[in-house]
């Protein structure tokens, strides 16, 4: 029986779950990411610093919406086994379900080998003990500790089956400051079982000749690790549904579109793009096909939930990481159209500007001016003074960064205060001067600069021109230094 003041028995736990998972951390709740943006030189100045960072963020997702609903576009839902029969929570409660994953649950895994004395590993009995804890919020975090152990372990199955078991006792618990703690592991557990089944599902490097071999290193067939993953992030965004708490409701829905998005990233990249190295996996064209085909559909169904997000905050952020993903992982066209639709216009110019930047380092130079362009038409639409000059700073930055000087110059009417615009000047001259470009530069300068400014900027030149003999002379001598070897005394 519940005692009267259930956090003293579970004060313990509580203090467990909010070190794994951050959860308490009221900065998580209030603080508003700016998605990973870099213009080099802060409020957006010019200076041309690159504003692409290595983005791999760390969580998983799923396709329900805020108030607990399947989604009616994934695989039909069904009940889950064990729900009470008396009113009280968890009653009704459909998890998203596929049956497809069938051959998943019928694997025989017996986990990589243990280190602990007598081979000790995760067994089915563990899961079955565990279920025959009273108490919905201990069981589920037993299930958990169970289920993270099956990780490690590569024993998905087991872990499937315990997140799942988790799931269910979350919605029986009546506490409400437990069941959102709980919820919020079974996230995480979620993102990282996702993570571990498209890492071992995805094809391998041929390290011995004989495909056979080559092909029995991996158990997890390809197809059948995307349609699992993609059921855990189901999971866990309908699980985020459920969490009572508004703000980490919308939160934890942000970070299963998160997932799913680093999902999609890692599906283009490592399953559908080829390989370059030539012992690398092989994977017939009707494959790759159908891995890229997956991983368009996945960023399909994650900015579909991302409608679905409470907090413009959080909406605005998951819309953001859907489209920079889609553009880190080469798929371009997806990339531009996900972030055009995003409604705030200052995350709509920033997500641009990233896809953008994206497309002209990989030479797609029509798909970068598209971008571009469509960012610029958002800068324009904010109305604070403030917020668009440090916007049109990060355009410029990135402009500046993939040697597009032309449009840099172009978007200087952009600034809204001539102080900004005269900074940016600067910063586009010394770059012209860094890349070797001083006729071009000179030419700027004279034709379409006030003369009040020539003086300063031309000096700017010189420092770029300076910086790049500096730069090349240090290579140069680093290079000799290598090549000679080692001074001996």
């Amino acid at each position: 029986m519940r005692p009267a003041h259930p956090m003293i028995r579970y004060l313990a736990p509580l203090i467990a779950l909010a070190a794994t998972s951050g959860a308490l951390s009221p900065s998580g709740a209030l603080a508003q990411d700016a998605a990973g943006l870099s213009t080099g030189s802060g409020a957006g100045t010019g200076t041309g610093a690159s504003s692409v960072q290595d983005y791999r963020p760390s969580v998983p997702l799923g396709s329900p919406d805020g108030r607990g609903q399947a989604d009616p576009s994934g695989p039909p839902a069904e009940p889950v086994e064990g729900t009470p029969a008396t009113p009280g929570p968890g009653i009704n409660v459909r998890f998203p379900d596929d049956p497809g994953i069938a051959p998943f649950l019928m694997l025989n895994e017996s986990g990589r080998p243990s280190p602990l004395p007598g081979g000790l590993r995760i067994t089915p009995e563990m899961i079955d003990t565990a279920g025959l804890i009273s108490e919905p919020g201990e069981r589920g975090r037993i299930m958990l500790q169970i289920a993270r152990g099956s990780i490690l372990n590569n024993q998905f199955v087991l872990a499937h089956r315990a997140v799942q078991e988790a799931s269910t006792a979350a919605t029986q618990e009546t506490n409400d400051l437990i069941h959102d703690q709980l919820i919020i592991s079974i996230v995480t557990v979620s993102g990282l079982l996702s993570d571990a089944l498209l890492r071992e599902g995805k094809p391998q490097v041929r390290l011995f000749p004989d495909e056979a071999e080559s092909r029995a290193m991996s158990r997890l067939d390809g197809r059948l690790a995307i349609r699992t993953a993609r059921l855990q992030w189901r999971r866990a965004a309908h699980m985020a549904g459920q969490i009572r708490n508004p703000t980490y409701r919308s939160e934890y829905m942000e970070r299963a579109v998160q997932n799913m998005a680093v999902g999609s990233a890692v599906i283009a990249s490592d399953y559908a793009a080829p390989s370059s190295d030539p012992r690398g996996p092989e994977v017939s064209e009707e494959d790759r096909a159908a891995y890229a085909e997956q991983a368009d559909d996945i960023l399909v169904e994650g900015a579909s939930l991302s409608d679905q997000i409470e907090r413009p905050v959080w909406r605005n952020r998951a819309k953001e990481r859907l489209a920079v993903s889609a553009g880190e992982s080469g798929q371009y066209g997806r990339a531009t159209e996900l972030a055009n639709l995003i409604r705030n216009a200052e995350a709509r110019a920033r997500a641009l500007v990233l896809v953008g930047e994206f497309q002209a380092r990989k030479g797609r130079d029509e798909d970068a001016t598209r971008s571009y362009s469509l960012a610029a038409q958002a800068v324009a639409s904010v109305q604070q003074r403030g917020l668009r000059g440090v916007l049109v700073g990060i355009l410029v930055d990135s402009l500046i960064s993939t040697g597009r000087f032309e449009d840099s110059r172009a978007c200087l009417v952009l600034y809204p205060s001539e102080a900004e615009r005269f900074v940016a000047m600067g910063a586009i001259a010394e770059s012209l001067g860094v890349r070797r470009m001083p006729d071009e530069a000179r030419e700027w300068i004279d034709r379409d600069v006030p003369a009040e400014y020539r003086s300063t900027l031309y000096r700017r030149l010189n420092n770029g021109l300076l910086r790049a003999i500096s730069e090349a002379r240090a290579r140069e001598f680093q290079g000799r230094e290598f090549s000679s070897g080692p001074l001996v005394d």
